[in-house]
């Protein structure tokens, strides 16, 4: 069954463009990874500083098992600067239901 894993995290003003670019190396290097399908970075549009990772994975297995291995930390440390004052929260959702506004062509 599909995931989402949600980071919310408060970032500096002044590393709001940092942290962005760190991010896109980050989700560049974990493109390809087994059970991977997407990623996208949400910035809060009513408190600039908030920002939403959220990634998709085939199932909470795959995600744990890049969580788990030996590279994720140094994968994902690009970012690890930028996070500040501890305002991290991470949750991992199972995918229920999915209503696609736009019909697939098929």
């Amino acid at each position: 069954m599909p995931v989402r894993v949600m980071v919310s995290a408060r970032i500096e003003e002044k590393d709001r463009e940092a942290f962005e670019e760190a991010y896109r190396s980050v989700a560049a290097a974990v493109r390809g990874t087994p059970g991977h399908l997407r990623d996208e970075l949400l910035r809060d549009a009513e408190e600039p500083g908030r920002y939403v990772l959220l990634a998709e994975w085939e199932s909470e297995q795959a995600f744990r098992a890049w969580e788990d291995a030996p590279g994720h930390r140094e994968t994902a440390a690009p970012m690890f600067p930028y996070w500040s004052g501890g305002g991290i929260e991470r949750r991992i959702y199972d995918l229920r239901v999915r209503l696609d506004s736009v019909p697939s062509h098929g």
